[in-house]
This record gives C-alpha cells, structure tokens and sequence, in this order.
C-alpha cells in the first residue's frame, strides 16, 4: 500500500502570495500619504508672527501705562483710553509712532502696577511706556530697553522739624519706625542695607504717596522712596514734611521701557529709537517741556581725524 504525502506545498504559496500582497498595498498607501502631503519650501516653513510684525502689518502700537508723573500722567476724568494719559514716556512713544514710515496708531492700556506681571503676559498691549526701573529679577522676566533716564531711589521724606539723619547710615537705629513700599526698588535697598530700624511695610497699589502719609500723619519717622515721588509729595505739603539727599541719592537706577522677554525684535526696535532721541536732542527738549525728576546721560563727542585735519588746514 502506497502512502501519499499531504498537500500542503500549494497552501504555502497561498499564503506567501497574501503576505507579499499585503505588504505591497501597505507600501502604496504609505506612498500615497507622502505624496498627498503639501509641499514646504525651505524657510516657509509655519511659525508665530512676531509682535513687531504685526505692529508693521497693522499699523498699530498697543502700549500700556501705569502712571508716573510726569512721565505718564493719568487724567482720571477722561473718558478716551487714548486721551487719558499725557507725560514725558507718553511723547517719546507719540515721537516714535509719528517718525515712522507709514506712521503709526498708537492705543493706550493702562495696567495695575500690583498685577503687571499678568497685564505683562496677557498680550493686550505690546509694551509698557512708563519709566520702570531697572533690576536683575525684572531683567529675567522681562526684556528692559536702553535707559531713557535714572533715578535715585531710597531718598527720606521726614518731618519738617526732624534733624536727627544727616546720611542714610544714620538711619542705621533702632529707636525709629520707617515706612516702605511693598515691591518697590527702594525698599529692597533699604532692607539690605539697614538692619535695625522698625520697618513699617505698606500696600501702595496705584497711590504710591499712600506710604508717604505715615510721615504726615505721625505712623512713621522716616519714608524712603524714590525720587520723583518724593519731590511730588513735598511740592503738595511744603508746611509739613521735607526730603533728605535729594542731590546726592543713597543709590541711583536705569529706567526705560519694558518688553515681554520673547519680543526681541521689539525690543532692538525700542533701543534703535531711544538712542536716536538721545543724540538729536528730544529727550532734552521733552525735559524742558516736563521738568522731568531724573538724569540722564551726558555725551561727549569727538572729532575724528578727518575733520581735525581739516581744522588744522583752515586755521
């Protein structure tokens, strides 16, 4: 008897024939998706419109302000956002939308100074007018333009009578109470270089001269604050209260105006413009104008050597 073998070769191709069947329609789709894709050209590639790109395609600049006399300057009974504000920061801005081709719009947001952060990063306006000044927390959170003035910062505002504090280190003691702004740059100065005092902390919100009140009304001896607020609060009570080192500021910072920290196009811009303003002679004519409370640079220019030549040659 013959025994015959299973018929299993023909079962194998079968199967074969599937699997490579599969594999070539798996491989033409796979093709097909490829293809289907559109086209991207290198450097066309998708990305994010900067800001200064769509101030250029819009026309418009959105800036926001805190209020700063006289460098912005809040007019609580008018009811245009874009007729509220006046000041020395408020011109520069005007100065920059005018002088560029086509001009600008320029559109006003004011922010809270307790919640700038947030304002900062909401996008609402592209960047902040006011003289903020400058320090290394801010530099990390934020990108900070080339100065457009400096402040000295932790001058006294004392009583009228009071004799006791001829430099600042005297009032290194402990038998005083001494008001301080929370946040401010004054404050920080003072509590790293004085240890003993009863420091008294104050929430200023948009009121700075909140914290000057402790003076007048007794709570406190001494308030260290900026500059330009304590010379506004002195011109508003001369009978009463007085300032000390107004000519010769414990400390001195840089202010200027304020980016978000992605903005680096804006911010070369803003640079550009203030070094501009700077040689030609506007900030000085916006200082006489506003009797700014700041310093600024002084330039000192000389000739090159082509023009001392020439000197020589006509003398």
């Amino acid at each position: 008897m013959t025994l015959t073998q299973p018929k299993t070769k023909g079962k194998n191709n079968i199967i074969v024939y599937l699997a490579l069947a599969i594999a070539i329609i798996s491989l033409a789709l796979s093709v097909f998706i490829i293809l289907s894709r559109p086209t991207i050209s290198p450097g066309t590639a998708s990305r994010k419109q900067t800001t200064l790109e769509r101030i250029k395609k819009d026309g418009v600049m959105r800036v926001g302000y805190g209020g700063f006399p006289p460098y912005t300057i809040v007019n609580v009974n008018e009811t245009d956002p874009n007729k509220r504000v006046t000041g020395f920061a408020i011109d520069m801005v005007n100065e920059i939308a005018q002088r560029s081709t086509p001009p600008l719009k320029v559109e006003w947001y004011n922010l809270d100074w307790d919640t700038m952060k947030a304002d900062m990063l909401s996008g609402k306006f592209d960047f902040l007018a006011d003289a903020v000044y400058q320090t290394v927390p801010r530099a990390l959170d934020y990108g900070l333009s080339d100065p457009y003035s400096y402040f000295g910062i932790a001058v006294a505002l004392v009583r009228k009578n009071e004799v006791r504090f001829r430099t600042f280190a005297d009032l290194d003691r402990n038998d005083i109470t001494i008001s301080l702004a929370e946040g401010y740059t004054s404050t920080e100065y003072a509590k790293k270089h004085l240890s003993k005092p009863n420091f008294k902390s104050v929430v200023v919100g948009k009121d700075a001269f909140i914290q000057l009140d402790d003076v007048l009304l007794g709570r406190a001896d001494v308030a260290l604050q900026d500059v330009p607020t304590v010379v506004q609060y002195v011109r508003a009570h001369p009978d009463q209260v007085k300032a000390l080192w107004l000519d010769n500021p414990p400390s001195t910072v840089a202010a200027g105006f304020v980016t978000r920290q992605e903005d680096a196009d804006l911010l070369a811009f803003l640079n550009a413009c203030i070094r501009l303003m700077k040689v030609d002679g506007t900030l000085q004519s916006l200082d006489k104008k506003w009797k700014s409370l700041g310093h600024f640079e002084q330039f000192k220019f000389i000739p090159g050597e082509g023009l001392v030549e020439s000197g020589k040659r006509t003398q």
